[in-house]
């Protein structure tokens, strides 16, 4: 299957954006060690987010479906039991990196593995931290999958200060502290996403945490809880550019989480005169959420500085897409990262940015895009996705403001993240098409 995304003018309309999927994770393994049964609502139902559900269920733990509901039959910090195979997370690093923390501390034995791209991403920082911690827990000679975990006498709280911006990496260790010995407590350099902190402090943590210092002290157990999953708005951020970027446009999003280690792109995008209004303000447990209105706007170019990226990460592809119908030239510092993704998405959105005729260059630390305004019109080509999600959804963004249109390759990678992409773009007005 390919998808075509074809010029499309007016875009209108109400939606409510499926779950969050770095909150989906979360709530399924938090919900599935606490006691009693947990009622989760708006679970994100991605291939990424289904895996990591699917290596619970390998794990002993009920999980069913009533009424657009998950209900989850946890068992306790100690309740999981031994997998006869594999752990499989597919193309989700979250879901790897948060469960290779939990398993640590169990008294039975663990293999974690993923897909070809995923298999190919470093492990080394989380193994790192864990085997300090007392875990006995190894990857490949190249420190990638598998990833295998062997019972350990004991787990011992950590002070560590952390060498990058990872929740991956926090949230690892935090899971893996709920079965240490002492105190756990991680330092950061900079601020990244608190999805675990106000998790674990939902189901009863100890826990305490500000914007760079978090602290997990002994927890005797989770307390099952009904949980609402606010609106992912790493999936919002595709149709605000939308909406921003095609003329005559205004949309609503419904529901959507604003945490404020996630919102970096919205305050950019504002800085940028993006004409969009957050209202409905309120609280999906510990999770901010809002309705946003957003109305089509000529965008001026930004500037993203190192300080800007750890919470912007994931959203860079559809800036750099918003930035392409900009005026001016937009920069970018210190985003190699970007590499190190589902694919290599720096290299792979220089790709298809030279083909929509979008001159951009990267020079030492330093990203940069020539915008050319709200009236280019991009030509027509094939994006090659490198099966990345993001990459495939932001190229089709693109192609809503194209001469013709732009074909976009391997669509079914989307699937990890949002396969109701291309039905709710349609339901606002994209002009989407399945061939």
């Amino acid at each position: 299957m390919k998808l075509i995304s074809k010029p499309s003018m007016n875009l209108n309309g109400k939606i409510r954006i499926p779950g969050d999927k770095s909150i989906s994770h979360r709530a399924l393994i938090c919900a599935s060690i606490s006691e009693g049964i947990s009622k989760i609502a708006n679970l994100q139902e991605s291939e990424d987010v289904m895996n990591t559900l699917n290596s619970l269920r390998q794990l002993g733990i009920n999980i069913y479906k009533e009424s657009d509901c998950y209900f989850v039959e946890g068992k306790g910090f100690k309740g999981l039991q031994k997998s006869d195979s594999q752990l499989y997370f597919g193309n989700s690093g979250t879901g790897l990196r948060l469960m290779s923390g939990l398993l640590s501390s169990q008294d039975f034995s663990s293999s974690l593995s993923g897909d070809e791209s995923l298999s190919k991403r470093p492990m080394k920082r989380i193994l790192d931290p864990l085997v300090e911690m007392g875990a006995n827990i190894s990857g490949s000679q190249m420190d990638t999958l598998p990833i295998n975990i062997i019972p350990t006498k004991k787990i011992k709280g950590i002070n560590y200060e952390m060498q990058i911006a990872s929740a991956q990496v926090k949230s690892a260790i935090l899971f893996a502290g709920l079965g240490a010995d002492g105190k756990t407590k991680i330092t950061e350099k900079s601020v990244s996403r608190d999805h675990t902190e106000r998790m674990f402090e939902y189901f009863g943590a100890n826990i305490s945490y500000s914007k760079t210092e978090t602290t997990l002290e002994k927890t005797k157990n989770f307390n099952a809880q009904n949980i609402q999953i606010p609106g992912d708005f790493s999936s919002s951020a595709f149709y605000i550019v939308a909406s921003l970027i095609s003329k005559n446009s205004e949309i609503t999003l419904k529901d959507v989480g604003l945490n404020p280690s996630r919102i970096a792109l919205l305050n950019k995008l504002v800085e940028m005169g993006a004409n969009i209004k957050v209202f409905n303000n309120s609280l999906f447990g510990k999770e901010p959420v809002a309705d946003m209105k957003v109305k089509s706007s000529p965008l001026i170019a930004c500037e993203v500085t190192s300080e800007d990226v750890p919470n912007l990460i994931d959203e860079l592809p559809i800036l750099f897409i918003a930035s392409s119908f900009a005026e001016g030239t937009s920069s970018f510092d210190n985003i190699q990262e970007l590499k190190h993704k589902e694919s290599d998405r720096l290299k792979a959105m220089q790709e298809g940015l030279n083909k929509m005729k979008i001159k951009n260059f990267f020079s030492g630390n330093k990203f940069c895009i020539e915008g050319r305004g709200q009236d280019f019109k991009t030509p027509h080509f094939l994006a090659e996705t490198y099966y990345d999600h993001r990459i495939a959804m932001s190229f089709a963004i693109a192609g809503l403001n194209s001469s013709s249109s732009i074909e976009i390759s391997s669509p079914e990678s989307i699937n990890t993240s949002f396969p109701e992409f291309i039905d709710l773009g349609k339901k606002l007005g994209c002009n989407f098409e399945r061939v």
